[in-house]
Parts: C-alpha cells; sequence; structure tokens
C-alpha cells in the first residue's frame, strides 16, 4: 500500500506486470505499482473490500479494482483512479460480462455468474 512497508493488503487475484520482481518490498510484498488489476471476493469481512480497500488501492493508483460483491449479487469495477480516488464504480449484474479496462493491459470479459459464483 502506499504508505508503509508494513502496511499491505493481499487480494484474493491480481494482474502483475512482467517485471513485478524488481518491485520487492520485503518478503512477499510488492510495491503497488506493478499492480494493474486487483479482484476481490467478498466474505464474511465483506466490508473491507467494499469500503477499506476501494480507498487503500485508489490512493496506491492501482488502475483497476474488481470486487465480486456476493453479499449483494453483484461486481463493481473502479477503474482510473486520480488524486488517490477512483471514479463512481461500474456496476454489473448476473448474465452481464465485465469488459476489463485496457489500462490492464489484457482484452477480457469476466462472466459476473462465474466471479460471484466461483
Amino acid at each position: 500500500m502506499p504508505t508503509l512497508p508494513e502496511d499491505f493488503a493481499i487480494p484474493d487475484f491480481s494482474v502483475v506486470d512482467e517485471d513485478f520482481r524488481d518491485a520487492h518490498v520485503t518478503k512477499n510484498h510488492y510495491a503497488p505499482n506493478v499492480f494493474r488489476l486487483v479482484v476481490e471476493v467478498t466474505s464474511s469481512n465483506w466490508s473491507d473490500d467494499l469500503y477499506v480497500k476501494v480507498e487503500c488501492y485508489a490512493q496506491a493508483g492501482i488502475p483497476a479494482y474488481l470486487i465480486a460483491d456476493r453479499k449483494h449479487g453483484e461486481v463493481l469495477l473502479y477503474a482510473d483512479p486520480a488524486d488517490g480516488k477512483y471514479p463512481d464504480p461500474q456496476r454489473f449484474e448476473r448474465g452481464q460480462s465485465v469488459p476489463i479496462p485496457e489500462s490492464v493491459g489484457v482484452r477480457v470479459e469476466l462472466s459476473v455468474d462465474t466471479l460471484l459464483d466461483g
């Protein structure tokens, strides 16, 4: 995260730059600038994913943050943070696909049903 090396998050899934190893900070921790996409799937601590991590990932400059919000049955996509904040998220419901932003560097669409159901 953008504050201290001891301040970190462990995402459920991430897409990183090919040279991510050059951004090694300590142990299994890497600088946030190598992360292109972070994915979280909500569980019992769902409020962390929906509130705390949105703010932290935006401040860290993560280009895209996708949340499979199982509690509310939707997928949220935050993208392109500016001044440490994401604009309002795009919301996707069952039956839809989520297009991953070009800033991630891959072209893919993810099924909302698959993200929510595993």
